[in-house]
């Protein structure tokens, strides 16, 4: 039984009409220029799940959100690190807020490691701040143009940065390096 009284070729007519957004229709008038999302002249956020886990670098225009697991370099404009992710990589972008656990170096107008935050980092900055509660472990280098800054003798993550102590010393004795936590440390002379 049919409950439509318009034929099959009108109703799908109907469907080519519709206007859809397109990917590069921010920068069409430009070729070569690479697309940019935009919904009502926004960039959209790029959302990485809990269940993901991505092993490679990742790059966008826009914000990401990570909750899940990224095993490599993270470039973009706002990245915000899950309370249960974790980052082992580079990171770049104009602003970092970390909430789970990043390894690598950080390079950023404004870092923000919120309470739960485990860093293990050397940390370029032009502002950084740690809540009560963040864990850092590593170094930060104030800058005032931490992006395009370069990082004589950068480590891989997990590397030992020179100079410093060698795994299980005391980090607090060391000189060449400043090591940051929250905790209150007394030393016993």
């Amino acid at each position: 039984m049919l409950f439509n009284k318009k034929a099959e070729g009108e109703l799908m007519g109907g469907l080519s009409a519709i206007k859809r957004p397109s990917i590069g229709a921010a920068n069409a008038t430009e070729p070569g220029t690479p697309a940019v999302r935009n919904i009502n002249g926004v960039p959209t956020r790029s959302v990485i799940d809990a269940w993901l886990q991505i092993t490679g670098n990742l790059e966008s225009e826009g914000e990401v959100q990570v909750d899940g697991q990224i095993q490599g370099d993270i470039r973009c404009a706002h990245l915000t690190v899950g309370r249960d992710a974790r980052v082992a990589g580079n990171i770049t972008a104009e602003e970092v807020v970390v909430r789970g656990k990043v390894t690598g170096l950080i390079r950023a107008n404004r870092v923000i490691l919120q309470d739960t935050a485990q860093a293990d980092s050397e940390i370029v900055h032009k502002t950084l701040s740690i809540e009560e509660g963040a864990a850092f472990e590593g170094f930060a280098r104030r800058c005032e143009d931490p992006l395009s800054a370069v990082t004589p003798g950068a480590n891989p993550p997990g590397a030992n940065p020179p100079g410093a102590n060698p795994p299980g010393a005391n980090p607090l004795r060391n000189g060449n390096r400043n090591y940051h936590t929250t905790e209150a440390v007394a030393e016993l002379a």
